[in-house]
């Protein structure tokens, strides 16, 4: 959308608007290919979109932006450039850009601060982020011609308010929802959404299940030691304590070692799987709830069979579990 007249401080105002960021799409000629060409406000420009460590090679999105940000004449290139033109950083990259004041390309002087995988808007090819003040004063654009919009509510409502709000000024919205339903349609695209439910609600059941099952098999294999125990004269809440205390024992070891299996199985697909994500994550991402909900279902399971099997040793036949070999 277009965020000449103003149209960014109008869009800020409205209901539901968390932050803005305006932007300057252009294009600038690298050598003989023409590539697209985003100048940002790096002080600003996460105000109305995020960035991700991943967009980036060489360090992290906080640090591409600080070196645009105290180099003027900066500029991140995408990696396909980077290796295409053997760029380093600090490098001197001379642009072709068009001047709107004359109508005709000239060549600019960009210094390489950072090399970009990612960024939003942008092409999956060759692209380059620059800052939007230097750009502007070689290229005499009237002003950015993009404004990213971050909701605080629902995206949908919001594109519709902000599409009411720019209908005269020609704007074009989009919002992230549509986008994603976009993506979504793609053939190559598959929503395991409903397999994971599955296997979600199987491991819930699987880890109460596996913990009753272990007490149970315990108190079985236990009868004749917990009969002696009540024939010597150990209370049988004592004697029960033993099932109690191996149960906590055994739960606490398994979630210990489930976490470090789990976390170890994790890295290793997210590090095999590395070229297959676009972009690559940043970091492993936690389910918390299923995780939490996975470990009081285990506590549960224990805790019923265990408070059964208390009873069942109450009710324990003394002289015939005594009386066989």
């Amino acid at each position: 959308m277009t965020a000449r007249k103003g149209l960014e401080r109008k869009i800020a105002q409205l209901p539901g608007v968390a932050g803005t960021s305006a932007l300057d799409h252009s294009y600038a000629y690298v050598g003989p290919d023409l590539q697209d060409i985003f100048g940002i406000d790096a002080s600003t420009f996460t105000n109305g979109s995020s960035l991700r460590d991943s967009y980036f090679t060489g360090g992290t999105a906080t640090q591409m932006l600080s070196r645009l940000r105290t180099t003027k004449d900066g500029v991140i290139v995408s990696k396909e450039t980077i290796t295409d033109y053997s760029l380093q950083l600090n490098d001197l990259l001379r642009l072709r850009v068009l001047d709107q004041r004359t109508g005709s390309f000239r060549i600019v002087p960009f210094h390489v601060v950072g090399v970009v995988q990612e960024f939003p808007s942008a092409p999956r090819d060759s692209f380059m982020v620059a800052n939007l003040a230097y750009l502007q004063s070689v290229t005499h654009d009237p002003g950015p011609n993009v404004v990213f919009v971050k909701a605080s509510g629902d995206p949908a409502a919001l594109a519709r308010r902000v599409a009411a709000a720019t209908a005269a000024s020609g704007a074009s919205v989009k919002d992230i929802v549509r986008q994603n339903a976009q993506t979504a349609s793609s053939i190559t695209t598959v929503d395991l959404r409903g397999i994971s439910r599955i296997e979600e609600i199987f491991a819930l059941l699987l880890a109460a299940g596996a913990m009753a099952l272990f007490v149970s098999v315990g108190l079985a294999e236990r009868r004749h030691e917990l009969a002696t125990m009540a024939a010597l004269g150990a209370s049988l809440r004592q004697a029960a304590s033993f099932l109690w205390s191996e149960a906590a024992l055994v739960l606490a070891a398994a979630v210990a070692l489930a976490a470090l299996l789990g976390w170890l199985l994790a890295v290793m697909l997210v590090a095999m799987l590395q070229h297959v994500f676009d972009p690559p994550p940043d970091h492993l991402a936690a389910p918390w709830p299923f995780l939490g909900a996975l470990a009081g279902a285990a506590i549960a399971g224990g805790l019923v069979t265990a408070a059964l099997a208390a009873l069942a040793v109450r009710r324990l036949p003394l002289g015939a579990v005594l009386r066989e070999e």
